[in-house]
């Protein structure tokens, strides 16, 4: 995999004002990029000087081409929060854009006398596709929910990419690390997926979550993509060092991150270009006709496709000449929710592309279609249920699948029975997997077990998953407990390096999968059973490798209905197994004797025969017999006069057990004991 060359944006976080300052990563992440790449550099090299050298010749290559029109598509990636940002915010922001690009922008006034002939209209212009790439009718923005919103450099991030030869790729984040606000790389450091622009929501625009303070930040951004560097250069962060970008109309500076338009420090007499907008003070105004060259030589030069953008036969194909309008909506709807059998799920519709006039929701495992636009559907089975949406408008339809579903187990009344060592097979309709959207996720493996002869586990070596998979246990009633149980499993995991952080945890939910409380998490080192890296896959852990963990469960009893998840989030480590699920501790139901009090059960201890007798014995409208695990088990009653008798308990094998003896006033419980 290529390691790519960023080119980071960054903000101090809080309220925004003229004080604050714009920081970059770019020294930092191309150190990163050449310790993990040694290729980088001099691919990074090449790119600078081929650059400077086209620059030198004065003037871009000849074209007959006035203006360069560049099709543009936004991607906005979001969990139904504010980053889901309106088409009115993202229509603001390329009015922005064009107008910054074209010098249209009312701003311009203010360029300094020094500059104010330099400032160029670079005579690039960008339009919305209104044909993607599979020759279907777009408006120019996707939508996708997906926790990805909360964005990493991690190159699988870039999934919804379109191609770059054909698209400028924009995505919209809900967070960055290091308090990015936008950052994109160099054309031709990057692989296809990642030559794409990627910014915050709240610096899209002007309107809407952002603001005309931060409404430059794509414009900034689509310097890089057309290869200008930061006014500075790119060996050093802002006011470090002077520094030259190679264009030959921006003079050498050492940046700046206030509007100090009278700033010479580096060449006596010369004035710094302080209000480009490949600087970071917040009053950017221009760029050079020396940048425009350097933008239109990336263009005409070809690289990473950048000259098929503009070619007619792009124009059309993307729908900017001869637009389409008559699009079909794009069904989109939030994915991996969990829910238990008999309940009604409430989806959200998140469609987009096109106006909806038309919602079908469906399901195999419910007993309803609904046509809200936020469906209702009830589900009568448990397992892993796949959902389909269908929407539609007077131009056509569309519809998606998706399989991430959790429809828990119902709870079986009055029994506990929590255990689970996966040699039945895994998963099945009471215990779950999550399928996770790239790799694999736990799964049975008859190879290795910390008991028995199989266990669950998670291939995080060869087929490691894109993000966090889980089991699911059904619903466990944990009413009757004599004593507070313990929640215990058995895991193993072994890391490949010792920075590996990957994370185990166990939750706990008694409101059907709503909510979830963690019981356990551990990471790395922490959550290493081997006590050594092991940089080849970490296959059959021996006995001692394997790991038992108990955990409380107290402050959990008496709920009717709880479920458990193990959930693991990879993070580049080894491989991860799970076995011997189980609650352990005593477990039964608790005496009572304030109800009923005049009543008893006898003979106790008992062998064939058992009677409940006493003077409030019409008072008791039913009786319960459970063992200890709290099992309802099935007995028959004869009702007389002054004793009701418990028939066949003959065959009850010796033991302990509860009597529950119910009553308009309450009940009351009574151990009883077969000899």
């Amino acid at each position: 995999m290529k390691k790519l060359l960023l080119n980071f944006l960054l903000l101090f976080s809080g309220i925004i004002t003229a004080q604050n300052e714009f920081k970059c990563g770019f020294l930092e992440a191309n150190e990163y990029l050449f310790n993990q790449d040694r290729t980088a550099k001099k691919r990074f090299d090449d790119l600078i000087k081929a650059a400077d050298e086209q620059d030198a010749k004065g003037s871009a290559q000849k074209t007959t081409i006035s203006t360069y029109t560049i099709p543009v598509v936004f991607h906005i990636l979001h969990l139904g929060g504010n980053e889901n940002i309106s088409d009115a915010q993202i229509n603001d922001a390329m009015k922005i854009l064009n107008r910054d690009f074209a010098k249209k922008n009312a701003d311009t006034t203010s360029i300094i006398n020094q500059y104010k002939a330099l400032a160029a209209d670079c005579q690039i212009e960008f339009k919305l596709a209104t044909i993607d790439e599979n020759g279907q009718c777009t408006n120019g923005i996707t939508r996708h929910y997906t926790a990805n919103t909360n964005w990493t450099p991690s190159f699988s991030n870039y999934i919804y990419t379109w191609d770059r030869t054909k698209y400028m790729n924009v995505y919209v984040v809900k967070t960055m690390q290091a308090g990015a606000a936008g950052y994109t790389y160099l054309p031709g450091t990057a692989s296809a997926s990642a030559d794409a622009i990627v910014v915050l929501h709240n610096y899209v625009g002007s309107i809407g979550t952002s603001n005309s303070f931060t409404s430059r930040t794509l414009t900034h951004e689509t310097g890089h993509w057309f290869n200008l560097q930061h006014v500075w250069g790119s060996t050093n962060q802002p006011g470090v060092a002077c520094g030259d970008d190679g264009v030959s109309d921006t003079p050498i500076t050492k940046g700046h991150t206030n509007c100090n338009l009278s700033s010479a420090v580096c060449t006596s007499g010369i004035v710094e270009n302080v209000q480009n907008y490949m600087e970071y003070a917040y009053c950017s105004r221009m760029f050079t006709q020396g940048q425009k060259t350097r933008m239109h030589n990336c263009i005409i030069g070809g690289i990473a496709g950048r000259d098929n953008l503009s070619s007619n036969t792009n124009l059309i194909a993307t729908g900017i000449i001869n637009p389409n309008t008559a699009c079909a909506p794009k069904a989109e709807f939030v994915s991996n929710p969990v829910t238990c059998v008999g309940n009604n799920f409430t989806f959200t519709d998140y469609s987009y592309n096109a106006p909806v006039t038309g919602w079908l929701w469906s399901s195999p495992s419910a007993s309803n279609t609904s046509t809200l636009q936020n469906g209702i559907l009830s589900f009568t089975s448990s397992g892993l249920a796949s959902v389909k949406l269908k929407v539609s408008n007077a131009f056509g339809e569309d519809s998606i699948v998706k399989q991430n579903l959790i429809v828990l187990a119902g709870t079986n009344s009055g029994t506990l029975n929590l255990t689970q060592g996966f040699e039945a097979g895994f998963p099945d309709n009471n215990w779950l997997s999550t399928i996770p959207q790239y790799g694999s996720g736990f799964k049975t493996n008859t190879v290795t077990a910390a008991s028995g002869t199989s266990c669950a586990w998670v291939d995080n070596f060869y087929d490691n998953p894109n993000g966090p998979v889980s089991i699911y246990s059904p619903m466990y009633n944990l009413q009757n407990l004599v004593s507070v149980p313990q929640f215990e499993f058995k895991y193993a995991y072994a890391q490949q390096s010792t920075s590996n952080n990957d994370i185990l945890k166990v939750f706990i939910s008694t409101d059907c999968g709503v909510t979830w409380n963690a019981l356990f998490s551990k990471t790395g080192t922490q959550l290493s059973t081997t006590g050594t890296v092991i940089t080849s896959a970490f296959l059959n852990p021996q006995l001692a490798q394997w790991k038992t963990e108990m955990l409380s469960l107290s402050g959990y009893e008496g709920n009717q209905q709880v479920a458990f998840k193990i959930e693991f989030t990879p993070a580049g480590g080894n491989n991860v197994y799970v076995d011997d699920i189980n609650v352990s501790g005593v477990v039964g139901i608790k005496e009572n004797s304030n109800i009923l009090s005049a009543v008893f059960v006898y003979p106790n201890p008992f062998t064939n025969t058992l009677s409940v007798k006493g003077n409030d014995l019409n008072k008791i409208n039913s009786v319960h017999l459970y063992d200890i695990l709290g099992k309802d088990i099935s007995i028959q009653l004869e009702k007389g006069n002054d004793e009701i008798k418990i028939l066949n308990i003959e065959i009850l094998n010796a033991g302990i057990y509860f009597m529950k003896l119910n009553s308009t006033e309450g009940s009351r419980i009574v151990k009883i004991i077969k000899q």
